[in-house]
């Protein structure tokens, strides 16, 4: 430590130094043994427990002479007089306890003294009343104080005299019974000062530790009180029993007995059920391991099977399959979605069928969104171990599962399905989970045959543990649904169109299909590059994919999810600026006949949507997103023609039904139901191919 009768070394001063008046700002150098906390520059201050210095207590001595306790629930408490007016005014430790009634002082600089506020501390927790504490400004403040606590007080009403009158003449007077005891207190004097006239916190009003009294220490304090709600939690809130019949369980819940209470809906009624803090302190060890989602101690770490690790080409040759997987998978959940009977947004009031079906579809969609997070980490994988994106969709789901891409409404088989494909694994190649658990093994056990094999198994990582997550939602879509008919939660959808406006929305469907890949293409590409921009655009544009979706299913029309040419299972053909401002342009024509067909609802959606496809274009052209392409490991993967332009006229995965009319002819505007011969083609330049073109990729099966 300095000495404290030369706390700053001698050195000379520079010419025309600010020399600071505040002694820990002057305090340039480290004093020996001293933590690094306790820098200036490297302490944390926080008005709520939990780090290095707790604001709070700086005010327990906002009253000179008086010291306060702000932490209690049923007001603000004097635990000690020490001098000051209290003293003056014959105020003694026997009067304790003491609380404060009401407080009065400026807070704010347009504040005059005749208009200075009183706040009552009636209803009001200690916490609540520091509150106004903590904005008093320096000056003269007044304080009313009663013997019981200030929650439950008559507030200033408690005295006969105005309490900003008392503050401004600047008298303090006490009022007691005939016997002596206190009833009521008014004591008038200037803030106290936190600092003394070096700068530095009094201490000779501040012991050693009254600043730090209330973190979060030891260390079961934030353990119980952080949650997911509040503060990053290193516990589970809820956990599920060991043999998984009870669900939803508290995991701090004290009563440890079969079967167990479920959770409480409140945090009061789910507080008073936990462990308390002594009790935490003293059985902390009686809580159990969660593994998978369940407690049970006995589970121990799950042991990965021994098998061959994949070589650095077989996971890459896996990595660019499971892009294709998690495409079709998040398209599969999205028609899912559709096909619910479901508003967009819940209405108020809506009846509980309606909120039922509505739950299950938010968390079909809430999975379907997640899938599409899932290719995107998978193709940052990809980019970091050199290949360029795969954002093709698979025909097939193979490996243990073997099942064509379909898209089906959600019956209870389709259900089956997803619940089938996402049931969490710690085996080596069994379900989608295992096929990741397969890929994290091989990172693992041999980190120095990958470039960033850190990062590559937290990306894996974070997939396999969203998979657990998928499985327990489509589990809930089940309880959701329970004891409602397939007639009462699925919409039919048909695929034939019964007027233009349907046709064109199914176009616009398309094409912001087409927007959210390119626009996803583009930012994997550019990688860092990009900083972000180009994922909020590839967000925005699959808002207005689904929107557009949701407003043809309420139509009773089946979104076609008509995958563009460049994006086949297999493909190889990248789409550049060009393709995206092409299909942004294509986009463009949609929405314009969307607008003159529909009425205003539609028209108000294509006039938001039409915002974000400039903001796209413009992103674009900020980050010169051009056709720079990365350099390709094997010749069976480097485009033949680096100055070709992919096609964005769609594949489609299911051709659109046009009764009475055959193929469409390759180069042939789209033609949906209802067209005639004198309606005009709005889609300009733009054509269709169907699936049997022999010019066209087609997808491949893997």
């Amino acid at each position: 430590m300095p000495d404290p009768a030369d706390p700053i070394p001698a050195s000379p001063t520079p010419v025309g130094k600010i020399f600071p008046r505040n002694l820990t700002a002057r305090a340039d150098y480290q004093v020996r043994g001293n933590p690094a906390g306790t820098r200036p520059e490297s302490g944390v201050d926080n008005c709520f427990p939990g780090l290095e210095l707790d604001q709070r207590n700086l005010d327990t001595a906002f009253f000179p002479g008086l010291t306060v306790d702000f932490h209690r629930p049923t007001g603000s408490q004097v635990t000690a007089i020490s001098s000051g007016p209290a003293l003056d005014q014959g105020l003694t430790t026997a009067d304790l306890p003491l609380f404060l009634w009401a407080v009065c002082g400026r807070t704010t600089v347009d504040q005059t003294e005749p208009n200075a506020p009183v706040f009552t501390c009636t209803n009001l927790e200690g916490l609540d009343v520091w509150r106004r504490v903590h904005d008093l400004l320096p000056g003269r403040v007044a304080v009313l104080l009663g013997p019981s606590p200030g929650r439950f007080s008559p507030g200033p009403n408690a005295i006969r005299e105005d309490l900003n009158a008392l503050r401004q003449e600047g008298r303090s007077l006490v009022r007691r019974s005939t016997d002596g005891v206190l009833q009521t207190a008014v004591l008038v004097a200037d803030r106290a000062r936190y600092l003394d006239p070096n700068g530095v916190i009094d201490p000779e009003v501040y012991r050693p530790g009254e600043l730090t009294r209330s973190l979060c220490a030891p260390w079961q304090y934030d353990f119980r009180d952080c949650g997911c709600y509040y503060w990053a939690a290193s516990k589970p809130d809820i956990a599920t029993s060991s043999d998984g019949v009870h669900r939803d369980l508290d995991f701090l819940r004290r009563d440890r007995t079969d079967p167990p209470q479920p959770d409480q809906p409140t945090n009061v009624g789910r507080r008073g059920r936990q462990l308390g803090y002594a009790q935490l302190i003293n059985n902390w060890n009686m809580l159990p391991v969660v593994l998978n989602g369940r407690e049970n101690d006995s589970l121990g770490v799950p042991v990965t099977p021994a098998t061959e690790p994949l070589t650095p080409e077989q996971v890459i040759a896996e990595l660019e399959y499971l892009a294709t997987v998690e495409h079709a998978l998040c398209v599969e959940y999205l028609f899912a979605h559709y096909s619910l009977n479901a508003p967009m947004r819940l209405p108020e009031g809506a009846d509980n069928t309606t909120a039922r079906i509505y739950s299950a579809a938010e968390e079909v969609f809430s999975v379907a969104v997640d899938e599409m997070r899932h290719l995107r980490w998978v193709n940052e994988a990809l980019g970091a171990l050199g290949r360029p994106p795969r954002l093709g969709r698979a025909t097939h789901i193979h490996r243990q599962l073997d099942r064509p891409f379909e898209l089906k409404p959600l019956t209870s088989e389709q259900l089956d399905w997803f619940i089938e494909v996402e049931r969490p694994s710690q085996e080596v190649g069994t379900s989608i989970d295992g096929m990741y658990v397969r890929l994290h093994e091989a990172l693992r056990r041999e980190p120095e045959r990958y470039p960033q094999a850190d990062r590559l198994m937290h990306l894996i990582k974070l997939i396999i543990d969203e998979g657990n997550d998928h499985f327990l939602r489509f589990t809930a879509v089940r309880t959701h649904l329970t004891g409602l008919s397939p007639e009462t939660y699925l919409r039919p959808l048909r695929d034939e169109t019964s007027e233009p406006l349907e046709d064109s929305m199914l176009r616009l469907s398309d094409e912001n299909y087409a927007l959210v890949l390119g626009t996803l293409n583009s930012t994997l590409m550019l990688g860092d590059r990009a900083a972000g921009a180009l994922i909020e655009q590839a967000r925005r544009a699959m808002f207005n994919f689904h929107e557009v979706n949701h407003a043809l299913a309420d139509r009773g029309v089946a979104p076609r999810f008509t995958l563009p040419v460049g994006f086949a299972e297999a493909a190889t053909g990248l789409p550049d600026s060009e393709w995206i401002t092409r299909a942004a342009a294509a986009a463009t024509s949609a929405r314009q006949a969307v607008g003159v067909l529909g009425e205003e609802t539609e028209r108000a959606m294509v006039l938001r949507q039409q915002a974000d496809s400039q903001a796209l274009l413009t992103t674009l052209l900020l980050h010169q997103a051009g056709p720079t392409a990365p350099a390709y490991d094997s010749a069976d993967t480097a485009p033949d023609d680096h100055d070709a332009r992919p096609d964005i006229s769609p594949v489609p995965a299911r051709p659109p039904a046009v009764p009475g009319t055959g193929p469409t002819a390759p180069g042939a505007p789209l033609r949906g139901p209802g067209y005639t011969a004198d309606q005009p083609d709005i889609s300009p330049g733009a054509h269709r191919t169907p699936p049997d073109d022999p010019d066209v990729p087609q997808d491949n099966d893997r």
